[in-house]
């Protein structure tokens, strides 16, 4: 890997560790099962906003498959779409159980500094903002935009925050409820850590002016990532706590 990549790959990687603190401060308190119920609908939220726009986007691209859209290409975004759907399903059971009631989408929860990662990540590529959150409009041109190959990395780099959630998730221990997070959210996590490939990136990254604009989209992305993830778990950390997480970010790489 070259030094642009290293580089880069240690931003990301110090940006998913803050989210591990964030989300690990959160269990490190106990918590009764109703108190998981904010976060799982913000997180149920999240699986869900990507479902209509991936069947947008293959229904858009289909009539060019095999012309102007590669096989390869569309078979990833079908495999992702079978992804965000069973992780749905998996969150919207577990919340059932918990609420005793009958979910729908309309009872999930978009979250203020959620709505503000879409933003960010609309500044760097719409369609990777609209294939992430739902927030978007795509047309098939956008979805085929050969000339932001370097955007679309970086911003993959900083997805799930390099699994953060999940990884905390899939280790806690103790009571029922605990374990039954940490089945479901291991299983997420075999699917969410192999979307962040730091080696998609590195071959990108030729030059120094390259190097510069991937850092600042991960460092943007996974600044208001950060913030969303410690508004998702009740803010378990203060608003210092935060910056100091970042320059510890910023300064490993």
């Amino acid at each position: 890997m070259t030094d642009y990549g290293k580089a880069l790959e240690r931003l990301s990687e110090g940006y998913g560790k803050a989210e591990r603190e964030v989300v690990a401060t959160y269990f490190g308190t106990p918590h009764t099962p109703e108190d998981h119920i904010p976060w799982l609908k913000a997180q149920a939220f999240k699986e869900y906003s990507a479902i209509q726009p991936l069947v947008h986007a293959l229904d858009k691209l289909y009539p060019q498959l095999d012309r102007q859209v590669d096989r390869h290409d569309y078979e990833e975004l079908c495999h992702k779409l079978g992804d965000e759907m069973s992780h749905a399903r998996l969150i919207m059971d577990f919340l059932e159980e918990l609420t005793g009631e009958r979910l729908t989408q309309k009872d999930l929860t978009w979250l203020p500094e959620d709505r503000k990662l879409a933003e960010v990540r609309a500044r760097y590529s719409r369609s990777y903002a609209g294939l992430l959150h739902g927030s978007e409009r795509i047309t098939t041109s956008e979805i085929q935009r050969r000339d932001e190959a370097l955007e679309r990395a970086a911003i993959t780099l900083t997805e799930g925050g390099g699994g953060a959630l999940y990884e905390v998730c899939r280790h806690l221990k103790g009571n029922r409820t605990n374990r039954r997070i940490a089945s479901i959210f291991g299983r997420i996590h075999r699917d969410e850590t192999k979307h962040s490939d730091a080696n998609e990136l590195e071959v990108l990254v030729k030059t120094r002016k390259d190097h510069d604009r991937a850092r600042r989209i991960i460092t943007d992305v996974s600044s208001q990532r950060l913030r969303m993830r410690n508004e998702q778990f009740g803010f378990p950390l203060s608003r210092g706590e935060l910056r100091t997480l970042e320059r510890e970010c910023t300064r490993a790489a």
